[in-house]
């Protein structure tokens, strides 16, 4: 992080964070790009109406300072040179109690607007949402406007007249000031009309806007006698408007209702009641012989130091700690979480506080106290497991957030958290809340100290265990040394792991590409098929192990480290067919040593056994050759690194705000990152599976590879390519697949099964497809909507995943059985050709018995491996089928 983006995020993102969630309300809400950006500089420059009316006073305080101040200054010029002139001046200013640094106070109002014009500039002009969009005559918003055409020349109208605007709104403004200051409004009049020329027409709308309200604003200071009045009845009809549309239904706002009847509620009351506040200070609370608010700047930046901790370092050094592999860089994620809270809690309240009279900041005073001890309370008291979080951190089972808590909860922390800090300023004791929350701040920086050690360690750990693998990679990224090898003459088998790769969602797949039905030549597909798990942690240990690694036997056998055990699953079959003579390749093996990071130290000294890393080893290979489809080279640069932030926000907030804060995994962004990071290492490597295949004559070969393409929707379209950059799915395609979620994860679900049958179709070149045996399986499913399962069963789709065999000699269109499996069927199908086989960490035959019983099926507290053991695999929820037909409701029981 070089020094211009702490300047960014300092003073101009949290302007750009704030422009970005009213823009989505406001686009979500009415579904107009254009009438979004009317209606959010209206709102911006009302927010910020208080802000510009003391900027206003000051500098007419400065005028009418320096005005009083003219005539002498004149005297002592013309009368005094030199030194003893300017001794003079000095001495007079100090006489007048005027500092020339206080000509600052003139230009506050055209300071403010530097970082609102750069952050609406960065934004606006670069949003995806209003691509293509029109509003009113302005036919796309992305483009200047070009309305009037001389001689094939454009001439873009909209600049025109936000200036025409802006002048006009100048002259009411500067009626009775100096030349200098005119010359000054009209200058900045037309400087934006240089810098805006030839911007895309929606920032000029937005602008447009601004010099409208200015105008207004300048209007009615000058002709109305009571324009704040005006204002708040504004005001209330804005937010009565917003009432009527959500509970009428005039807004598609789902179930965010409750979020913008709040909003409308504001826009009514807070006007009113804040006036009615800040009188009842002035007048009740306030005294000049008073002390006690004194203390209300200690308090009010206790509160705002203690929030920035929380947010900015306490919350995201425990995330990046859990899952430091995630994270690039996870040090640079971390310092730009707590500069965004150091901007946000810090410097933004710095800048009110400044700008606030003393009645207000005491009323600020309380409100930060308030909200801090809301943010401990629901930080430490009311945090909750929410099951699995991509590494997009979008919460898969959103009904977890809603569920949480019952609402009561919720009310009660706010209750709470505005009783006691009012106890401790009903007694007048500000100075022991402060101290309380510095202790606080103290011993949470500790905390951080340490969660931050912890994270450089494994981050340095990560970088020595990838070193050597970065090096083989960038060896072969750009050309093809073969991984797994088949032998003609012999038998090979073939595990290929999709992780979350969906059971359910083979049958659109089916429909969508027909021709699947013939490319997976010889392939039986189950549907019918269960995992044991919710998530990777403990849906993979019984897929790759057996029945003897499930979490219910996994759990039984407590005085075994869970990571031994997990080890013990994922070495299981590469160990009996390694020591059966058979030459054994495995690739990312997930969760060696309970890690996220591939760990191959489990598989060496293995008898016959290879392990390979092919994560990030082909996709400079694969930017190069399609470049024209990937035309983003960096994936990083798309990264939302503002989502930390973010999910901070999320953890401190009541209960009952988390699901409208979370959107849907959008997390109120617009112009959000795609998993295109993602996809680009995960596909290439799928995409170019058949390239790292070779054939000979050699003994036989059992292959084990792991990929996580269908882990990470959200980087697909409909031609099912891996696309940088924010992706929309159409109202077509929306109706067609049921959601938004659908489309993504389809769409990346196809595009894994095309590459997928681009590998067979290699095989067959190879001349090895009739002797190899092939499964294709998931440990999981997860957020996919589809109407196979009964509507009483509660995402039952998570323990749904994929599963396909084609045995030797198997030729012929794909098959459906309605067959009854587990994903832990695996085992039985690859060692099928084996005189019994044993387990050889227990001493005991491979079985399926298990199968024919009552199996239970388990949510994980969490799909981060830290968050279990160290013997035992923690879960929220377990469930029992006992039937045979995993969609019925009657199979399930709790």
């Amino acid at each position: 992080m070089n020094f211009p983006d702490i300047l960014y995020i300092l003073f101009i993102w949290p302007v750009r964070f704030v422009i970005e969630f009213l823009f989505v309300l406001f686009n979500r809400t009415f579904y107009d790009a254009g009438f979004a950006i009317v209606v959010l500089s209206f709102v911006v420059n009302a927010i910020l109406l208080p802000v510009y009316t003391v900027a206003d006073r000051w500098q007419d305080e400065e005028r009418e300072k320096q005005k009083r101040m003219k005539n002498k200054l004149r005297d002592i010029r013309a009368v005094f040179k030199g030194d003893e002139r300017q001794m003079i001046i000095n001495t007079y200013y100090r006489q007048q109690g005027y500092s020339p640094v206080s000509a600052l106070k003139s230009s506050v109002g055209l300071l403010l607007q530097v970082p609102f014009f750069l952050a609406a500039y960065w934004f606006l002009a670069h949003t995806p949402s209003i691509i293509g969009e029109s509003f009113l005559f302005l036919r796309n918003l992305d483009k200047p406007d070009g309305l009037l055409n001389i001689g094939g020349i454009s001439i873009n109208i909209m600049p025109i007249l936000m200036t025409a605007i802006n002048l006009a709104s100048a002259f009411v403004y500067a009626k009775g000031l100096g030349i200098r200051d005119k010359v000054q409004l009209f200058g900045m009049a037309g400087l934006f009309l240089v810098l805006l020329y030839h911007s895309p027409s929606g920032l000029v709308l937005y602008w447009t806007c601004n010099n409208i309200f200015s105008l207004g604003k300048n209007i009615a200071c000058a002709k109305l006698k009571r324009p704040v009045l005006v204002l708040r009845i504004l005001s209330s009809v804005a937010g009565a408007g917003l009432l009527i549309g959500a509970l009428g239904g005039a807004f598609d706002v789902d179930r965010y209702v409750f979020l913008f009847v709040g909003i409308g509620i504001a826009f009514i009351t807070i006007p009113f009641v804040w006036s009615a506040l800040v009188r009842f200070i002035k007048t009740r609370l306030l005294h000049p012989k008073d002390t006690s608010f004194q203390d209300a700047a200690f308090l009010y930046f206790s509160s705002a130091i203690l929030l920035a901790i929380l947010v900015g370092l306490l919350i995201p050094s425990q995330v990046i700690g859990e899952s430091t592999s995630d994270f690039e860089k996870p040090l640079s994620f971390l310092l730009r979480t707590f500069f965004q809270s150091i901007s946000f809690f810090l410097l933004v309240p710095a800048l009110v506080w400044a700008f606030a009279s003393t009645a207000v900041r005491a009323l600020f005073s309380a409100l930060s106290a308030m909200t801090a001890f809301c943010a401990l309370i629901c930080l430490f008291a009311l945090s909750a497991s929410y099951g699995v979080m991509t590494n997009s951190f979008k919460i898969e089972d959103t009904s977890l957030i809603v569920n949480a808590f019952p609402k009561w909860v919720s009310l009660a922390a706010v209750f709470a958290a505005f009783v006691v800090p009012c106890a401790f300023l009903f007694f007048k004791q500000q100075k022991i809340l402060s101290s309380v929350y510095n202790a606080v701040a103290l011993a949470l920086l500790v905390m951080c100290i340490i969660n931050i050690s912890g994270m450089i360690r494994e981050a340095q750990k990560l970088a020595a265990k990838m070193e050597a693998e970065t090096a083989k990679a960038d060896e072969t990224e750009t050309s093809f040394t073969p991984v797994f090898c088949f032998t003609k003459t012999g038998t090979n088998t073939f595990v290929m792991f999709l992780d979350r790769a969906i059971g359910a969602a083979m049958f659109t797949a089916l429909v969508e590409m027909p021709e699947l039905k013939t490319q997976f030549d010889g392939f039986t597909f189950y549907p019918n098929t269960v995992s044991f798990g919710n998530c990777t942690v403990v849906g993979l240990p019984p897929m790759i192990g057996g029945y003897d690694y499930t979490p219910e036997r996994i759990n039984a056998r407590g005085n075994i480290l869970l990571k031994d055990k997990i080890n013990e699953s994922l070495t299981l079959l590469p160990k009996i067919f390694g020591e059966s003579g058979v030459r054994v390749t495995i690739t990312d093996p997930a969760m060696t040593n309970l890690q996220l990071v591939p760990d191959l130290s489990v598989f060496k000294g293995m008898q016959n056994v290879t392990a390979q890393n092919l994560d990030n080893r082909y996709n400079k290979r694969f930017l190069e050759e399609f470049a024209q489809k990937s035309a983003e080279s960096n994936p990083l640069e798309g990264f939302d690194f503002d989502i930390l932030f973010r999910y901070g926000i999320f953890r401190i907030a009541p209960p009952i705000l988390r699901y409208g804060l979370h959107y849907k995994g959008t997390w109120w962004r617009d112009g959000a990152s795609n998993a295109y990071g993602h996809a680009l290492t995960e596909f290439s490597t799928l995409w170019y599976l058949g390239a790292i295949c070779s054939a000979d004559n050699g003994a036989d070969t059992f292959s084990i590879f792991m990929n996580e393409t269908t882990h990470e929707p959200g980087a697909y379209t409909k031609d099912l390519f891996p696309t940088p950059g924010v992706i929309r799915y159409s109202d077509e395609e929306i109706a067609k697949f049921g959601s938004e979620d659908n489309c993504s994860y389809l769409y990346t679900f196809m595009a894994a099964l095309r590459a997928v049958t681009q590998w067979l179709d290699s095989l067959k070149t190879l001349g090895v497809y009739d002797n190899t045996r092939i499964v294709i399986v998931s440990d999981h499913g997860s957020g996919f909507k589809n109407s196979l399962f009964d509507k009483k069963i509660e995402r039952m789709v998570d323990f749904n995943p994929l599963f396909m065999v084609k045995e030797r000699n198997s030729r012929g269109e794909l098959v459906v059985s309605n067959e009854f499996m587990t994903n832990a069927d695996t085992v039985s199908f690859v060692t099928a050709d084996l005189d019994n086989p044993q387990n050889p960490f227990l001493n005991i035959p491979l079985s399926n018995a298990d199968k024919d019983g009552i199996l239970s099926v388990v949510n994980a507290v969490s799909s981060q491996p830290r968050r279990h053991g160290p013997y035992l695999l923690n879960f929220s929820r377990v469930r029992k089928l006992i039937g045979k037909n995993i969609f019925k409701s009657e199979s399930w029981q709790e």
